[in-house]
């Protein structure tokens, strides 16, 4: 005669929720892999990585379940078109309100300066090509429009927004003023 005995909702409610526990952790470790790409051995770098690892598959399975079987693109194309989108927001920028000043002493009201906002380098868009003719997952370089011979895969915001050309440039490291000389000299702006 076979026993039965009555089982506790708590173990119910985990056995209908633990596939999508093994699958949220499947997609945080094998596919996003962000503690594999930054390896640490600090311990809060790493808990801050699962963290962020966590909402970002969070993210992805919000946007999954929500579009459907059509036009589902894949995770990896997800997870490059949300750090873009991030790299580019306008979050954090803020304005300033107009004080009550006379009209003629008041100027453009001025947006404080925030990165990501304005002109500023961004990484490209563009894909290197493998040798049999499909995209590959890496950005594509190239040579630093103002030093020349440094390979960068960085790209002035504005030039490739207004002209559809994207002005390769060095990041600001290595004491390298090459995104300095290119606003001085293509946006006539002072840095």
């Amino acid at each position: 005669m076979p026993l039965t005995i009555r089982q506790p909702q708590v173990a119910e409610v985990y056995y209908q929720s633990c596939a999508q526990i093994d699958r949220h952790n499947r997609c945080r470790q094998d596919d996003l892999r962000l503690e594999h790409m930054y390896g640490t051995h600090d311990w809060s770098t790493r808990v801050n990585m699962s963290i962020l690892g966590m909402c970002v598959v969070d993210s992805w399975i919000l946007y999954a379940g929500a579009r459907g079987p059509l036009g589902r693109e894949t995770q990896a194309h997800f997870y490059e078109d949300l750090s873009a989108d991030l790299i580019e927001n306008r979050y954090d920028s803020t304005g300033l309100r107009d004080r009550a000043v006379s009209a003629s002493a008041a100027g453009p009201p001025e947006v404080a300066s925030s990165y990501g906002v304005g002109t500023h380098l961004t990484p490209t868009l563009k894909r290197r090509k493998l040798t049999d003719s499909s995209e590959s997952v890496f950005l594509a370089q190239r040579n630093c429009r103002v030093y020349k011979t440094r390979r960068t895969t960085l790209v002035c915001l504005t030039c490739r927004e207004c002209g559809g050309e994207e002005v390769f440039l060095c990041a600001p490291r290595e004491g390298r003023q090459c995104f300095s000389q290119h606003l001085r000299a293509t946006h006539n702006l002072e840095v």
